[in-house]
């Protein structure tokens, strides 16, 4: 019985109608990783998106790439933007950043600073706020040969880190490095602490919290693009169950230009990618459970009236009982983990009621 539950959540009947929607324009999907393996050692998924920007780099085909990498700042981890040139700094910038960036403020003056073209590596909003000003700023865009996007459900804000790193702290004193995730399948993270303790622990420990909008950045309940429209390659996670069980973790890449869709024939030619194509209905069940909910801004935008928020509908979406339930704790969720007694109760809350927790929302979620 929880076999049929699990399959029928898993694998949905997408329409081509919801496809198109949820996807964007496309060429074509593959799953892929990165043929040299110490690239896949501390990505997040397979590799990839290190060994093309990498390639790009060693190629001559970009001078750099602009990477987020975890610094430490004040015993806080904290996601910074720099131009990577070089495979070593590349590799150090590897893993996903679960935290808040600016984009325009951090990101832009490196661009414009910067004398050369450029890889980019982003969340599909800021990939759209890059395409907007390139639409109407030739230098800026002549220094950009390709953009990569991330898939994004949402993104949160640093406050979460910090509630995970002090948790994990004890006496260890102060922060000195932490990994957001790397590893198989869901993957782990990792703080080192000023006496020389590294703790690791499931990504769970992270994402328990996360996926249930604790702590999430007020302008991801506006958009709906979950793979990244605006790029050359998208590039996330395939939580197919069938993958879990794979000796190396994939990434799926979707290309959406010709300049994209040549990028991959040349790094799978070249040694750089594995790459297997795939059909774009089992790129959208690796990512079935938040697809929806993320595109549905129309029951955000519904039920923020009742926390007086004003969120813009973009999509004119059909909305279904659990999509307004889903929504009300989303919002319930992001405005009680800001408030003093929400910090509060969301640290000291014991991890078998947090994760019923999560197991309701995912249910409601995925109805």
């Amino acid at each position: 019985m929880l076999k049929t539950i699990r399959d029928k959540i898993w694998h949905r009947d997408f329409s081509d109608e919801e496809l198109n929607k949820y996807i964007g324009s496309y060429q074509n999907c593959y799953y892929t990783y990165a043929q040299d393996d110490s690239l896949r050692q501390r990505s997040a998924s397979g590799g990839s998106v290190s060994a093309l920007m990498i390639y790009l780099l060693e190629s001559g085909k970009v001078d750099g790439a602009l990477c987020v990498r975890t610094v430490i700042k004040d015993g806080k981890a904290r996601p910074e933007f720099f131009i990577a040139r070089s495979r070593e700094e590349i590799m150090s910038a590897q893993g996903s950043k679960y935290a808040a960036v600016y984009f325009t403020k951090d990101a832009f003056p490196l661009i414009n600073a910067f004398d050369g073209k450029l890889v980019i590596v982003a969340l599909p909003c800021d990939a759209m706020i890059t395409h907007n000003y390139r639409a109407k700023h030739p230098e800026f865009d002549a220094k950009i040969a390709f953009v990569i996007t991330l898939f994004c459900g949402h993104n949160s804000e640093p406050e979460l880190v910090d509630l995970v790193t002090d948790k994990l702290r004890g006496d260890h004193g102060e922060l000195t490095d932490y990994n957001f995730r790397f590893g198989h399948w869901r993957g782990n993270i990792t703080a080192e602490y000023a006496d020389g303790t590294q703790i690791t622990k499931p990504f769970a420990y992270f994402s328990d919290y996360r996926n249930v909008y604790f702590f999430a950045q007020k302008k991801c309940h506006h958009c709906f693009d979950h793979f990244g429209y605006y790029c050359d390659i998208s590039a996330g996670d395939i939580w197919s169950p069938e993958m879990k069980n794979l000796p190396i973790k994939h990434t799926a890449l979707i290309t959406r230009s010709e300049a994209g869709q040549a990028l991959l024939e040349d790094a799978v030619r070249d040694g750089v990618l594995h790459a297997q194509q795939e059909g774009i209905y089992d790129v959208a069940n690796g990512q079935a459970r938040t697809m929806p909910f993320h595109y549905n801004v129309t029951s955000r935008a519904r039920v923020g009236k009742l926390f007086g928020m004003k969120i813009k509908d973009g999509t004119q979406d059909r909305v279904r009982w659990n999509d307004y339930l889903v929504a009300f704790i989303a919002l319930a969720n992001e405005r009680f983990s800001k408030t003093r007694i929400g910090r509060f109760i969301i640290k000291r809350m014991p991890r078998p009621i947090l994760k019923v927790y999560i197991y309701f929302f995912k249910g409601l979620e995925s109805f």
